[in-house]
């Protein structure tokens, strides 16, 4: 029992004696490495040596793109390597030592810098220790959370896709002191793309379409080395919260023209449903950047159907109008009878329960007709007392669609229409009260009569501005919506970069 504890303290010494050894041999070579390093000098063997830095960046999460202040924030990790021949050993004199964690700060850095932010921070996040390599390769993995500046399309919106980049470039050497290259795989082939985190996840708003890196050249002989997010909007939002509901409350403003003028609430509806779109387009306000180069498709539709509605409120006072009117007040015209009352109701499916009058009977007779006409009532009035009367004499119809002149009735008979016969004073003031009657009944009738034509032309021109704007906002509601479906995120990725 005594061996086995003197055999675990020998070990444990041994262990810390190798564990201290190894440390003093990575103190020695750090110092080694250090004695005399600037690191405010290029690692170039020479003047015109050019340092090759490679970029390379992997996505860990999208946070969005905030369409107001047209900017676009991502957590990102940047992938940086470059040689450094000052930094380089051989491991068989230092045990075997591959690698070397040294802080950044100890080390030239190739001042690599985001040049679009939208925030004043041009730095990574944290500066991570760099890896040092016994051949002299240096690589940089250091985190950052990016907020970089992204000009927005609002044509298509909700249905439009952005293409977002971040631009990379040393922000003190140009082109003839570093050279910029795309980071290398496994294979050793250039990656010239964004790499995904393992444990990155989709955005609720946006997927990612293309996610492509490309070297660029200055005028400036400053190169760069550009991160490009092709990302398409997922409208789904935008459908359910906003569209579907103006569709819904554009119906609505439709059947406006579908109500009875004498429910009192015509009015009443179009100007409701101008003030809730009014307030969606307020709601669209705050998601639109404020630009005067394009208006989105979704404003368009909003502004397309707050016309229609305004139109709708004018027309409803017009059909107001008409549904009011009284022969007291308004003569209805020839051709507005011909057009609204004989014409369009077939068309707009509209059937009167009573039987019009043909518009032949409604003009005014010839004067060959009113000769015979008159010869006819004289004849009645020679047999007034022989036979019993016409009750069409006693009691007049005229149509309501001539003058006065034209009608009928027993007041020309009062002083004796016929040379051959003079009525006594009684009958003639029993017949004068009885034609008073039925002119008034008459009166009653056509008053009422023409009153429901006018109310029947505002039932028309009520219709007829009902499938006018089912027409218009089904053909403007497709024509709009179809311009955004050939919207698609091109097959290029750098079509539009």
């Amino acid at each position: 029992m005594k061996s086995l504890g003197l055999f675990l303290l020998a070990w444990c010494l041994c262990s810390l004696y190798a564990v201290g050894d190894a440390s003093d041999v990575e103190k020695a070579l750090v110092k080694q490495l250090f004695t005399g390093y600037n690191l405010k000098v290029r690692p170039a063997r020479t003047v015109e040596e050019r340092v090759v830095v490679r970029i390379g960046m992997i996505l860990s999460s999208f946070g969005g793109l905030n369409m107001k202040n047209e900017e676009m924030s991502t957590t990102v990790i940047m992938n940086m390597e470059w040689s450094d021949h000052r930094l380089s050993w051989k491991p068989k004199e230092h045990d075997g030592i591959e690698v070397l964690r040294i802080p950044a700060a100890k080390v030239w850095l190739p001042d690599i810098v985001l040049i679009n932010n939208n925030d004043g921070v041009f730095d990574v996040a944290l500066h991570v220790h760099v890896q040092i390599y016994s051949s002299g390769r240096v690589t940089w993995t250091p985190p950052a959370l990016f907020c970089s500046s992204c000009g927005v399309k609002v044509t298509y919106f909700p249905f439009d896709w952005q293409n977002c980049s971040m631009q990379f470039r040393s922000y003190t050497y140009d082109s003839t002191e570093i050279e910029l290259q795309h980071t290398l795989d496994a294979k050793g082939k250039e990656i010239r793309e964004i790499q995904l985190d393992e444990a990155f996840s989709e955005s609720g708003d946006w997927v990612i379409r293309h996610k492509l890196s490309r070297k660029n050249m200055n005028d400036d002989l400053y190169e760069d080395m550009t991160f490009y997010l092709i990302i398409e909007r997922k409208p789904l939002y935008y459908v359910i919260n906003i569209i579907i509901p103006c569709i819904l409350i554009t119906i609505i403003a439709i059947f406006n023209f579908y109500l009875p003028p004498d429910a009192g609430e015509k009015m009443g509806l179009s100007i409701n449903v101008l003030l809730t779109l009014t307030v969606f387009l307020l709601l669209l306000a705050d998601k639109v950047p404020e630009t005067s180069l394009a208006v989105p498709i979704i404003v368009n539709y909003i502004m397309f159907t707050m016309i229609l509605v305004t139109f709708s409120v004018i027309l409803s006072v017009v059909v107001l109008n008409l549904h009011h009117r009284s022969p007291n007040t308004h003569l209805m015209p020839m051709w507005v009878r011909k057009i609204f009352i004989h014409m369009l109701p077939p068309y707009l499916g509209m059937l009167r329960p009573k039987k019009e009058t043909p518009l032949s009977l409604l003009t005014l007779e010839t004067p060959h007709r009113q000769e015979i006409n008159m010869m006819a009532i004289n004849r009645a009035a020679d047999e007034y007392f022989i036979r019993k009367p016409n009750t069409s004499l006693l009691f007049p119809k005229p149509n309501r669609y001539q003058p006065e002149s034209m009608c009928t009735d027993l007041r020309k008979f009062i002083d004796g229409p016929s040379t051959y016969l003079t009525l006594p004073t009684e009958l003639k003031s029993a017949i004068e009260a009885i034609t008073y009657i039925a002119e008034a009944l008459q009166a009653e009738k056509d008053y009422e009569a023409l009153k429901e034509d006018w109310q029947y032309v505002a039932m028309v021109v009520d219709r007829m501005f009902l499938w006018i704007f089912v027409v218009f906002t089904t053909v403007g509601t497709l024509a709009i919506f179809a311009d955004a479906s050939f919207n698609h995120t091109p097959t290029d990725a750098f079509k539009d970069t």
